[in-house]
């Protein structure tokens, strides 16, 4: 199978002594160029931990994370915080946008961290991102004059801007409204579409409906696995339902 990120047999612990126990307890993952993958679970069964493991974020105790090929495990953390700004991209719940920076500059601000000579040509891409995310005429609004839909878009334009090959997600729309959540769940969408792979962390139905498969963790193991197929845009209300039917046969 072609995969751009695995992982096999993960393990991540946490806690010393007695107290220490597996919250990733040899999970196996393999997520192929372009796909669009939600992660699911109850409380406390490793969904974050996941993320943040497969994405070079948290270092793992066993098993190891391919990514593009490489393994992750062997890298020095500099050189990980590098491959991580360079080829993937993150979306968090709350946005991280710093308050004395506008719109604008926070999004160019990793990339131009990284390459000041390339810098009109960050703020280029940039406009063109917050265009098509719809934000474009915000550039120069500060964080705490725009709204927290606009806030998550431009944490996506900051996330798309080195056009990474894999976007991840942490509930990107638990803080927002109904309506928004729709709208960045369209632009997340969309750059799937456009072939960025997609990995998204969430507990709402509607959310994971978006996604071509579902992983289901229950106690630090995938519990199963739920093929949706291309995720077209058509017929979500259906395929939420079968991801809700899941999740209650789940106990989750």
């Amino acid at each position: 199978m072609n995969t751009i990120l695995s992982g096999e047999r993960i393990v991540k612990s946490f806690g010393d002594g007695a107290e220490r126990r597996n919250v990733l307890d040899g999970v196996s993952v393999e997520i192929r160029p372009g796909e669009f993958v939600s992660i699911m679970g109850p409380s406390g069964s490793g969904k974050t931990t996941l993320l943040y493991s497969l994405s070079g974020m948290d270092r793992v105790d066993g098993g190891r994370i391919l990514f593009e090929g490489r393994d992750l495990s062997g890298m020095r953390d500099d050189d990980l915080a590098d491959l991580r700004r360079r080829r993937m991209g993150f979306v968090f719940q709350q946005p991280t946008l710093l308050g004395n920076l506008d719109l604008l500059d926070n999004i160019i601000l990793p990339a131009v961290r990284d390459d000041r000579r390339g810098t009109d040509r960050h703020v280029e891409k940039a406009r063109d991102l917050m265009r098509r995310t719809g934000i474009a005429g915000l550039e120069r609004r500060s964080v705490s004059q725009v709204s927290g839909g606009q806030l998550q878009r431009a944490g996506i334009c900051r996330a798309l801007l080195r056009d990474p090959a894999v976007l991840f997600g942490d509930e990107p729309t638990g803080a927002l409204n109904s309506a928004s959540a729709r709208e960045i769940l369209d632009i997340l969408s969309e750059v799937n579409a456009a072939g960025t792979a997609v990995l998204l962390v969430t507990h709402d139905a509607a959310v994971a409906a978006r996604a071509g498969r579902v992983l289901f963790l229950r106690d630090g193991r995938i519990d199963r696995e739920l093929e949706l197929g291309p995720p077209d845009g058509r017929g979500l209300e259906d395929r939420a339902l079968r991801v809700s039917e899941a999740m209650r046969e789940l106990g989750i």
